[in-house]
């Protein structure tokens, strides 16, 4: 259903929410998490704004989230970085950041909570080090595996353009991301098939030097990673063929209706979009997992002389690629930078109705500092769309006028002020 932005409608909106997949984040609490020292915040389901200068820490509330549900940072390049600088150690213990939230569901209330503990012999501020994680759920420890899935977070940022212009690793790295939310069966074996690709390249690596030096290697053994690389494989590849094809149902038509090419209220399935899944070999139609199997066994045969040459696995998800075309032209070459970021928009909301249809809960949607690029045209769009589809929406911005008519806003949403690591309601 398609709701207009409008203060008449806020009531009606709210009580939607409650109604359609709980999930919404009641508090976070952050300690020594990049510059916030201390924050303890309550949040409501709904839409809640929060407002301030560049650098004031408003992206890091959203990454907070993020991690608690998929426990990586979004734009970290090492976990590191996580920790204040101002963070101490404590009696012999290293220097951590925690990150608590409490999050309702439908089946029940879930407290999720992530301390990233500095490397005490680590090197200098403002070099990259190593960190580790220690994760409770419910006040028990659990691994990774145990988190992910417990909480769902779609999240939009500006950076997400590099998903169409970014190289394949990115894309693949997102498919993983969204399908480990509603899938632990698909986490198992991408974690599983992660292990099974390093072991099998050190492997080939090894045949490689042997041959160089004129040694007879026993080429069966290649059959034993085989076995393990196809098994955990093709269910990466059965799940990821199905989530675009869902994604791409959802997606043209909002792609539609940001465009202008679709009526909100009537719209109508070809638009000219579409998600291209590129698996790294032919599957000729095969969608069933065994099938899918026999394709990639027979791929690997087919490549398996090449492959001990060059010491490297050439056949598999973690060469898989998708793209993002319209009209039949892939826009990471042919489109503008507007339709790039059109497009890109219509997936991530496309995420929000398939993660709901995947889970039953509404995922709670983080949009960073989003609105400045859009015209106003597709700005008053996602506003409408993101809470007609979302139970709780957060967003970042460095200026409320985006959003339109002021007392209206304070009407339909929460509001906060971000300055230097802290956080005031207005």
């Amino acid at each position: 259903m398609y709701y207009k932005l409008r203060g008449v409608l806020v009531k009606e909106i709210r009580r939607l929410w409650y109604n359609f997949g709980l999930m919404y984040c009641q508090r976070l609490t952050l300690k020594d998490f990049r510059n916030y020292r201390r924050l303890d915040l309550s949040l409501s389901p709904g839409l809640t704004i929060f407002q301030g200068e560049n650098a004031s820490g408003k992206t890091t509330l959203l990454e907070a989230l993020y991690l608690l549900a998929t426990t990586k940072s979004p734009r970290a390049g090492s976990d590191q970085e996580l920790v204040s600088f101002e963070a101490e150690a404590e009696f012999g213990a290293p220097a951590f950041a925690r990150l608590a939230g409490t999050v309702e569901r439908q089946d029940g209330e879930i407290e999720a909570e992530i301390l990233v503990l500095r490397d005490q012999t680590g090197p200098e501020v403002g070099q990259a080090g190593t960190a580790r994680k220690r994760i409770k759920v419910n006040g028990t420890p659990r691994r990774s595996i145990d988190l992910i899935g417990k909480i769902n977070v779609v999240l939009f940022s500006p950076e997400d353009l590099d998903l169409i212009i970014g190289s394949p690793s990115l894309r693949r790295r997102y498919l993983d991301s969204t399908l480990s939310q509603v899938d632990h069966r698909y986490l198992r074996h991408w974690q599983d098939y992660a292990k099974v690709v390093a072991q099998r390249n050190g492997f080939l690596r090894n045949v490689r030097e042997r041959q160089g030096r004129g040694r007879v290697t026993g080429r069966d053994e290649m059959s034993i990673w085989n076995v393990e690389l196809v098994k955990n494989g093709a269910y990466l590849i059965k799940r990821r063929q199905e989530a675009l094809q869902n994604l791409n149902n959802l997606a043209a038509s909002l792609h539609g209706q940001l465009t202008g090419l679709v009526s909100a209220l009537i719209p109508e399935p070809n638009t000219g979009f579409e998600l291209v899944y590129q698996p790294s070999f032919d599957l000729q139609g095969a969608t069933d997992e065994t099938e899918i199997a026999a394709r990639f066994e027979a791929r690997l045969n087919e490549v398996r002389s090449q492959e001990l040459q060059r010491g490297v696995s050439l056949a598999g998800p973690h060469r898989d690629d998708f793209a993002f075309m319209v009209e039949d032209a892939n826009i990471s070459t042919y489109g503008s930078r507007g339709q790039q970021r059109t497009a890109v928009l219509a997936l991530k909301l496309a995420e929000v109705g398939w993660m709901h249809a995947q889970t039953g809960d509404r995922p709670i949607l983080l949009l960073d500092d989003i609105l400045s690029e859009l015209d106003a045209h597709r700005r008053q769009y996602v506003l409408d769309t993101v809470q007609a589809r979302a139970e709780q929406v957060l967003i970042t911005t460095t200026d409320l006028a985006f959003f339109g008519d002021q007392a209206t806003l304070r009407e339909l949403a929460t509001l906060y002020e971000v300055e230097f690591g802290t956080v005031k309601r207005v």
